[in-house]
Order: structure tokens, then C-alpha cells, then sequence
């Protein structure tokens, strides 16, 4: 049976205030970074294009601050995010950005959430985007988790790999994902991994192959980010 707890629990008192003010401070701080894309053939031909087909998009955790905010308004875009007391919040902001968000994760509610996922990338009308980080919600860190590679199957989108970094960032060591912050007026670099598509047959095997491959091309676009931007590539484990 559907678990429809997310939406009869009454929200905190104040959270849509809250959402806006984040909202806000959001557009105010990262308005005043640059961003260089690193491979803006990809860039333009499959996120920017109206006619490419649908996108999913892969980043890690470490890189969703920055690229929650860049990806906004981009059209019929979807994001996944947790049914905990900090995902409504996030989910709120993310309205303010023109996402259509869907709460659940691998930890909880994540079969009906894929579901709904797959519907609203299914759907006729034009183009459409989803992403989430793929190491998310716990970890382990740039270990890639197989549900966003099994939506690019169900859905027949695009696999877009990305990440960034910035020439100046703020980092959070204790957090299991070693989340960076671009600070107001650095630098950022965007690079994308070519896209592929998943078979719609792929056996489990070589859809385990295909995971490996993925993390792989992953975490060298995020090496390779980090090092045009002036920091020292993160060792294993990360």
C-alpha cells in the first residue's frame, strides 16, 4: 500500500517562510559565482536541447549544493529527495526553483518514489529532466548506487554524468560526503561525462559492469574539476 505519512503529517510551522528566505540567500550568494562548463558540447546538446529526449542526471552527494541550484529551471525537470524533516524543506526550496520534487530515497520509501519517478519522466509533453546524487542518501561516498542507472533503463533518457568544484569552497570534513560550498564570487568548473543509454535488456551482470564503469567515469570528472580548480584530489576512502 502506498505510504501517504509524507503528505498527511502537518509541516512544521514557518517551513514555507523558510523555504523562501533559503530561496533567496541562494540566488543572492551563487549569483555571484562564475561558472565555466568544461564540456559545453554535451551541455548544449543534451541538457540545454529541447529535442535531445530526456536527461538523468548523476552526481555525487559532495557536489548537490551548487548543482541543485544551477539545474534549476530548466523546464519539466524532477529531483528526488528525502522524506525526512530536512528533505521538506529542501522540497519547498525546490518548488521555488521550478523542480517537481519527489520525496523518498534508498533508505526509505524508494520503491514508490522510482515509481513515481519513472512516471513523471515518462510522461508526453516535451522534455524532461530528473537527477539525484548517486552515492546518496547515507554513502559510502563516490560509491555508485544502482537506482538512477536502472531509471535511465526503465525511462530509455539519457545518462548524463556530472560534477564541479570551485577555485574556493567551503568544506564540511565531517560529513560523510565531504560536501563542498562554492563561496560567493569563486570560480566554479562543470564538466559532464558523455552521455550513454542504458539497454532496455541489460542483464544483471553487465548492469553491475556498467555501475563500475560509471562510478569510474565519475570520480575522474570529479578529480579532473578539482584539479583545474586548485585542490588535490581526494584519495580513497573518501
Amino acid at each position: 500500500m502506498p505510504d501517504f505519512s509524507a503528505l498527511t503529517r502537518r509541516p512544521p510551522p514557518g517551513i514555507e517562510a523558510r523555504a523562501a528566505l533559503v530561496a533567496a540567500a541562494a540566488r543572492l550568494w551563487f549569483g555571484t559565482v562564475r561558472v565555466e562548463i568544461l564540456n559545453p558540447s554535451v551541455y548544449h546538446s543534451h541538457i540545454r536541447n529541447p529535442h535531445s529526449g530526456n536527461v538523468v542526471g548523476a552526481s555525487w552527494h559532495r557536489h548537490a549544493i551548487f548543482l541543485f541550484y544551477f539545474f534549476r529551471n530548466l523546464g519539466s525537470s524532477g529531483i528526488m529527495i528525502s522524506r525526512s524533516r530536512d528533505g521538506e524543506l529542501t522540497a519547498r526550496v525546490a518548488r521555488r526553483f521550478g523542480y517537481t520534487a519527489i520525496r523518498g530515497s534508498s533508505s526509505r520509501g524508494g520503491p514508490q518514489a522510482f515509481r513515481e519517478m519513472v512516471d513523471f519522466m515518462t510522461r508526453p509533453g516535451g522534455k524532461r529532466f530528473c537527477g539525484t546524487a548517486v552515492d546518496g542518501p547515507r554513502g559510502p561516498a563516490r560509491v555508485l548506487k544502482k537506482g538512477m542507472l536502472a531509471m535511465a533503463k526503465e525511462t530509455g533518457a539519457w545518462f548524463v554524468p556530472v560534477a564541479c568544484s570551485a577555485d574556493r569552497v567551503w568544506r564540511f570534513p565531517r560529513a560523510w560526503d565531504r560536501t563542498i560550498l562554492p563561496q560567493p564570487f569563486s570560480r566554479v568548473r562543470i564538466d559532464f561525462g558523455q552521455p550513454f543509454r542504458v539497454p532496455p535488456h541489460i542483464c544483471p551482470q553487465d548492469l553491475e559492469a556498467l555501475r563500475l564503469q560509471t562510478e569510474g567515469v565519475l570520480n575522474r570528472l570529479t578529480d579532473r574539476v578539482d584539479r583545474l580548480c586548485g585542490h588535490r584530489p581526494a584519495t580513497p576512502p573518501y
